[in-house]
């Protein structure tokens, strides 16, 4: 959802609520960077470490995405970071079903905590050759898992009933 949409039902006096999981980069992705042997290479929302020269160190950029949302005249619920921020978000969600506008839910996630599995592979083509162990290892599970990839499409694939 792009903020152009939240401005649209703000103007219209629109109802819908937003759940808005911050983890401060692309953490789906950074999994994927992961997995593939790329040591989640740019997916973090950080300044650039001045002693180590990259953006994977630094401090978190102060990027306030709550404080964004009010600025479109959303309402918005803030999940403190605590053990019962999984009640607090349900308890929030109750809340914002009682707001008669657009309502925005801010919680903090940790980018390093993985979603559950769904059993599906990712089909991401990995570099044959590296000098990085990592990568070389996601290239041998990645040889290993088109082993048994099933086809749905083209020759030799698996018909549909």
């Amino acid at each position: 959802m792009m903020h152009t949409e939240m401005v649209t039902a703000v103007a219209e006096g629109l109802k819908f609520i937003v759940v808005l999981v911050q983890n401060h980069g692309f953490a789906s992705i950074g999994h994927l960077s992961e997995d593939i042997g790329s040591q989640r290479y740019g997916t973090k929302y950080r300044f650039r470490d001045s002693k180590s020269n990259n953006h994977e160190t630094g401090d978190l950029l102060p990027i306030d995405l709550a404080t964004n949302a009010e600025s479109l005249g959303m309402n918005v619920i803030r999940i403190a970071e605590t053990p019962n921020a999984i009640a607090d978000l349900s308890a929030a969600m109750k809340v914002a079903k009682t707001h008669p506008t657009a309502t925005l839910i801010h919680i903090n996630s940790d980018p390093l905590l993985y979603a559950p599995g769904g059993e599906a592979w990712w089909e991401v083509p990995i570099p044959e050759i590296s000098t990085l162990e990592s990568t070389q290892k996601a290239f041998a599970n990645y040889k290993e898992a088109r082993k048994v990839q099933k086809k749905y499409l083209g020759k030799g694939s698996v018909e549909r009933n």
